[in-house]
């Protein structure tokens, strides 16, 4: 008997349940959507590293400290293209801008390393659905030149030897 009159409520149960859950993925696709913005001319300038067309960043997730040469922080974009075609797009594009390439892993994603004068990038490219992707770009100064400098050491100084803490 009890069944019966569950039986008579369950579909609108499960309809009022399935409406539900598509509006509330419908509202985070929609704030997902307004933390996207275009990179500009401007920003592609302030971060002076070579950015693939029509990529865009988010904001809640990007953090850039400087401009230019000095420009240091973490770069968080989506791409149009592929994750190989990105990939390719960073290995042409970093080395012919005067970065040289220190390594590529390649796994579930994409990591590649680079280094150029006193600072480094290291570009993680994720594969997403339908050929799109999504890759973080992280960039400072090398930590040992930092290191020196902030501390007025002579590099020539130094000696291979990890330091003892008591």
């Amino acid at each position: 008997m009890q069944f019966r009159h569950l039986s008579k409520y369950l579909p609108i149960i499960l309809v009022t349940i399935f409406l539900s859950s598509c509006a509330n993925m419908q509202a985070m696709l929609d704030s997902q959507a307004e933390e996207q913005r275009e990179v500009s001319v401007e920003q592609k300038l302030q971060v002076s590293i070579p950015l693939p067309e029509n990529s865009k960043y988010l904001v809640s997730k990007t953090v850039i400290f400087g401009e230019g040469n000095k420009f240091s922080g973490i770069l968080y974009l989506q791409h149009e293209g592929s994750a190989d075609d990105i990939v390719s797009f960073y290995r042409k594009n970093m080395i012919a801008d005067g970065w040289s390439e220190i390594g590529i892993v390649r796994s579930r994603f994409v990591l590649i390393n680079y280094e150029k004068e006193n600072r480094f990038a290291t570009i993680k490219v994720l594969r997403g659905m339908f050929d799109k992707s999504e890759s973080e770009i992280t960039i400072g100064p090398k930590s040992s030149s930092q290191l020196e400098k902030s501390l007025d050491i002579d590099s020539s100084e130094s000696s291979d030897d990890p330091f003892m803490v008591q």
